[in-house]
């Protein structure tokens, strides 16, 4: 279902708004896009796609970045799903976790609501001729996923408190050989036989700084060549500006 407003958020403190001197910068420095739809995915998800002339005839490559200007100088990051390049449309994936900026942003968009943000640019990116690869995250890597598959055969990990949520995220966006866990003994278990069983898959880790050293560590304790290893870490309780 997707709806043209998304109700009950009365109560939400209203996202920053940019002021003459930011909004004369977005003009220069940043692509302007239009909100084409938004699609509720379970409570804690919404799927957008935006689209305008500044989208099109782009390079992109799965696992490059945008970064959406909330207002007040604040920014978010995301990884696009998809680009078409020729019709100038992209897909994102936002995760409404607590009452932080990017939720109250996707919270009050509207259709037809514009927003500014900066790229594509590389953030995680495969070798050309990508090994089969293994993707380690948490419910902010989802739309990563998505995205890496597209390329590569990809096996997923993701650690998530709210499996419902994201096992419905998995099934809309189709993502094969995906798994959910919360337990955190049962993640190690998940991810040593992933190792076991593709042992020259190259290793994307993303999601939580935390979760990302202990499976680092686990990784040492495989023998997991470092060169095999990408590491981005979204974010971190009481961090802000990771991408």
């Amino acid at each position: 279902m997707r709806l043209a407003r998304l109700q009950g958020m009365d109560t939400l403190i209203s996202p920053p708004r940019a002021g003459r001197f930011e909004a004369a910068l977005q003009k220069i420095f940043t692509r302007s896009a239009r909100v084409q739809d938004i699609e509720p995915i379970g409570e804690g998800f919404r799927l957008l796609t935006l689209d305008g002339d500044a989208l099109r005839n782009l390079d992109w490559t799965p696992g490059d970045k945008i970064q959406v200007m909330l207002g007040g100088w604040v920014q978010r990051t995301y990884t696009p799903i998809s680009w078409d390049a020729e019709a100038g449309s992209t897909r994102i994936l936002v995760y409404l976790h607590g009452d932080t900026p990017g939720t109250q942003w996707v919270r009050a968009l509207r259709l037809g609501d514009s927003c500014a943000f900066f790229g594509p640019r590389k953030s995680i990116r495969l070798a050309p001729a990508a090994s089969p690869v293994i993707l380690f995250g948490d419910e902010t890597s989802l739309g990563l996923g998505a995205a890496l598959s597209a390329q590569a055969t990809t096996y997923m990990l993701f650690e998530s408190a709210k499996r419902a949520d994201t096992e419905a995220v998995m099934h809309r966006l189709r993502l094969p050989n995906a798994s959910v866990e919360s337990d955190p003994h049962a993640l190690q278990a998940a991810m040593a036989a992933l190792l076991q069983a593709h042992p020259d898959a190259d290793i994307v880790l993303t999601g939580k700084a935390g979760a990302i050293q202990q499976m680092s560590r686990l990784l040492h304790q495989h023998g997991t060549a470092a060169k095999r290893r990408q590491s981005k870490a979204y974010w971190a309780p009481g961090k802000t500006g990771l991408d």
